[in-house]
This record gives structure tokens, C-alpha cells and sequence, in this order.
């Protein structure tokens, strides 16, 4: 079971949305909780053109930045702070200064799961907001991750991506000993371009859940091509309320969350995204 949650905290509404459900992942497992706040000053204070004489200008506009980015960084430990209290939830705020992907790996080791929005605000008003850092802490953090988008959808089930790869028979052996699925019904997907060996892998992965108490059916599809746009389409049909997948395998997860498959597959999804490799 799940004993500590490492949330990361911004100001993007992504990052809003992953603090709500870490609150109510917290409650619902009794797990500990640690809210981490990072000031990205090497971003601040990173190199750009200048005039002449502009140097002592950056200076005093570097200072003017981090002061502002830290204020909004205690400001948001302490209001979450504040709200994790409300329900009756303890919580460790940690103020760190650094690249935000090294900080969130640096404490990660101490956690079970990481939740985190799909994209992040490290900066505030001074810059858009970015999946980057999410796409660091996936390819490097040892620990697995709870990927929210905003306005997450809710709906019924939860569906297991699942391929013949180590990395996502670990993502879901993982996802279920975390104790995850919390009672919903979960369905398992497999897509392969060869019918029987799609079969076998859904059915794999429906036995691995029951060992744990879990009710899921098999969903297997006899199909080949843009595989990030089936396990969107079986999402909708299901009217899934999260997705379970590995990642960095040899096959389509490498290209499902580095090439042009990752893109779609995180822009076009509306519900949580647990993943692990």
C-alpha cells in the first residue's frame, strides 16, 4: 500500500488540479504527504543577449524575479499547508531552489508516488506554462508518477495499457501494490498487430489483478499503427477515469512519450496518467 506521496506544487491550473487529487488520494490511503516548492532560479538567472551596459540592469531585474518567485513559492506551501490541515491531512512542505526536475528526483527517493500536473508553472506570470519538466522527471525519477491534466474528466474505469514489455507488466504489478484502483473496475488493453498474442497479454494482465482482489476484464485489439490514438479512443469508450502504462520499453512506449505519439497522447488526455517504468 501507498505509505507517502511526494506532490509537486506550481501555479499552473494543471498543478491546481494534482494538489485537489493528491488531498483526496491522501484521505482515501491514510498515506503521508510532502508538498515540494521549487524558486528555478538557474532559470531566473540564465544568460541572455545584452546591451551594452545592461549587465548591472539583469542584475537588479534577476533580483526583482526571485524575489517575486519565491514569495508565490511560500505563499503556495503555506496555503496548501493550510487546506491539508481542513482535512484533517499532516503535510510536509519543502522549500527548494534549484532545476525543478533535480529537485523532485533529489526527494522522490523517500516516496512511494509522485503527483504532478501534466504541466508545470515554475515561474508564475513570467513564463507559460510547460510539460518539460514532467518529460525529465518521467524519463529519470525511479519512482513512479500520478500525471494530472486539468479539469481531469471522471468516469468509471481505470484502463491498464499493456504491452509484452517489462515496463508495463512493472507498471501495473506497481499500480496494484500501491493498492491504487481503490474498488474501481479496471480493464485491461493490449494492442497487437498479431490477434492471439493481444489476447493473451489482456488475459496476463486481468490474472495479475485478480491475484490483488481487482475485478477487470480484457480488452484486447487486433490492430497496428498509431497505437497513442487507440488507447485515447478506448479511454473515451470506456469512460476511463485513469490510464496505467510503462514506459522507456524498446517499443512504442519509447516513441509513445519522446516522439510525436507522446505529444498527442499528453495533449489529448483528460484523465490521470499513471506511469512507470
Amino acid at each position: 500500500m501507498i505509505k507517502k506521496i511526494l506532490l509537486v506544487l506550481d501555479g499552473s491550473p494543471a498543478g491546481a488540479a494534482a494538489r485537489e487529487y493528491a488531498l483526496r488520494l491522501s484521505k482515501a490511503t491514510n498515506a503521508g504527504m510532502t508538498a515540494i516548492g521549487v524558486l528555478d532560479t538557474p532559470w531566473i538567472t540564465a544568460a541572455q543577449p545584452e546591451p551594452i551596459g545592461g549587465a548591472a540592469f539583469k542584475l537588479q531585474r534577476d533580483e526583482a524575479m526571485i524575489e517575486h518567485s519565491q514569495e508565490q513559492v511560500v505563499h503556495l506551501l503555506e496555503d496548501f499547508a493550510h487546506e491539508a490541515k481542513v482535512h484533517g491531512i499532516n503535510v510536509e512542505a519543502v522549500e527548494a531552489e534549484g532545476f525543478p526536475a533535480t529537485e523532485i528526483e533529489r526527494l522522490s527517493h523517500e516516496h512511494d508516488l509522485i503527483v504532478i500536473g501534466k504541466t508545470t508553472d515554475f515561474h508564475f506570470d513570467l513564463d507559460e506554462d510547460s510539460d518539460m519538466t514532467v518529460r525529465h522527471v518521467a524519463r529519470d525519477n525511479p519512482r513512479p508518477l500520478m500525471i494530472i491534466p486539468e479539469n481531469p474528466a471522471k468516469g468509471g474505469k481505470i484502463l491498464v495499457a499493456l504491452d509484452n514489455s517489462l515496463q508495463s507488466s512493472r507498471a501495473l504489478h506497481m499500480f496494484l501494490l500501491l493498492g491504487l484502483a481503490m474498488g474501481d473496475e479496471v480493464e485491461v488493453l493490449s494492442i497487437h498487430e498479431d490477434e492471439e498474442l493481444a489476447t493473451i497479454i489482456a488475459e496476463r494482465g486481468v490474472r495479475m489483478c485478480a491475484l490483488y482482489g481487482v475485478k477487470a476484464s480484457a480488452r484486447p485489439i487486433h490492430a497496428a499503427g498509431n497505437r497513442g490514438e487507440l488507447i485515447l479512443s478506448a479511454a473515451k469508450d470506456v469512460q476511463a477515469n485513469m490510464l496505467v502504462m510503462g514506459g522507456f520499453s524498446h517499443s512504442f512506449f519509447r516513441e509513445l512519450f519522446f516522439g510525436s505519439c507522446t505529444k498527442k497522447l499528453m495533449a489529448g488526455a483528460k484523465i490521470p496518467v499513471f506511469l512507470h517504468h
